[in-house]
């Protein structure tokens, strides 16, 4: 496939356009429950755990320029290891699309169209997101640029109209259980906000690699933000036991704003945040195929975009129900453990072995 090469910002909106799509439709069925109103202090915690996680990235990228992660620990840990912590980063991708898609169409088959198949909105949401990924990333980051600049003034027009419903005292009292739960909590959005190791995979197509993780951090704590204002917002608009309740306060908070011209402006914010879901599934996507044509060769690129689209179509298909106790366990325990484990875990590994291999390499 033909080498693409994509600028400064449209790597910036990839990765706003993720964190904040990401965050919509997963950190606040976890967080806001157990966390309420100290959930500021988790979400600050999962972003520094994710600009951590970018800086080795970006020391791996500079260090080995034109690979990307699954090629990293082929060059640091040699063919074999190498082979099979690249294989590792590639299945990881897919269970986060799988399970993104899983929890995607769920929600909108519970309050957009109940009325409609799950695997509809898998469908459709694969075959777009196929499409950008054959297509190449600089489709991608074009499409990136408009939506996140969507995102940004349709979030700030919210913020400005539900101003006189907020109530600053729904946000006290601060720690009132001490400072233990806020940072359990950050387990949650570390996991996801992680799922931005695909930089790895993005890294080489940068036209100026060696400012990746400034652009990386502006992202990051922009898109981090902008999500903790609207889940600060929806405890302050209906209060922090009523906006645990809900499985999406972000969008019964976008219920109860009214704009103008607008009565429905839940289903503007949901289709914004749908398109950003486009985004990072197309990002995701493109990554696997890319990683694959880098594990097994260049003619298995189309064969793995094929062959996981049937996988993503079918993922809402898994038989288990949204309040089951294996789809609690799985959010709540074994996804954030795994993600964590690979984000940071595996990606540290594989850095300290780099770092040690160049250092120790010349005096050999």
């Amino acid at each position: 496939m033909k080498a693409t090469r994509i600028s400064d910002y449209q790597f910036f909106f990839i990765i706003f356009v993720s964190v904040t799509s990401l965050t919509f439709f997963s950190v606040p069925l976890q967080l806001v429950s157990k966390v309420k109103q100290d959930l500021w202090l988790s979400m600050a915690i999962g972003t520094a755990v994710d600009l951590y996680v970018a800086a080795i990235l970006a020391w791996l990228g500079n260090a080995y320029p034109g690979q990307s992660l699954v090629q990293y620990p082929s060059a640091a840990l040699g063919k074999a290891a190498g082979k099979l912590v690249g294989a590792i980063f590639l299945l990881f991708f897919v269970g986060v699309v799988v399970s993104s898609l899983w929890i995607f169409s769920d929600f909108l088959a519970r309050t957009l169209m109940p009325e409609t198949p799950r695997f509809l909105f898998s469908t459709t949401m694969t075959l777009c997101a196929g499409w950008a990924a054959s297509k190449g990333l600089e489709t991608i980051a074009r499409l990136a640029q408009l939506i996140g600049a969507v995102i940004l003034i349709v979030s700030i027009i919210m913020f400005a109209t539900s101003l006189p419903l907020f109530r600053a005292d729904h946000l006290l009292p601060q720690f009132e259980n001490g400072f233990g739960p806020a940072v359990k909590g950050s387990v949650y959005s570390a996991s996801w906000f992680g799922i931005c190791i695909m930089m790895g995979m993005l890294m080489p197509h940068q036209a100026n690699p060696k400012r990746t993780f400034r652009m990386k951090t502006f992202a990051v704590l922009l898109g981090s933000s902008l999500m903790t204002l609207y889940l600060l917002y929806c405890i302050g608009v209906m209060g922090p036991y009523m906006a645990a309740r809900l499985e999406n306060p972000i969008y019964t908070f976008a219920r109860i704003t009214r704009l103008v011209i607008f009565e429905r402006i839940e289903v503007l914010l949901l289709l914004v945040f749908i398109t950003g879901t486009f985004i990072t599934m197309s990002t995701l996507y493109f990554s696997v195929a890319e990683g694959v044509s880098q594990w097994l060769g260049e003619r298995w690129r189309k064969a793995s975009l094929y062959g996981f689209g049937v996988l993503f179509v079918l993922s809402p298909v898994l038989p288990f129900r949204h309040h089951s106790a294996l789809v609690d366990q799985y959010l709540s325990k074994w996804f954030p453990m795994v993600a964590l484990s690979v984000e940071g875990g595996l990606t540290t590994i594989v850095f300290l072995a780099a770092f040690l291999k160049k250092k120790l390499g010349p005096r050999r």
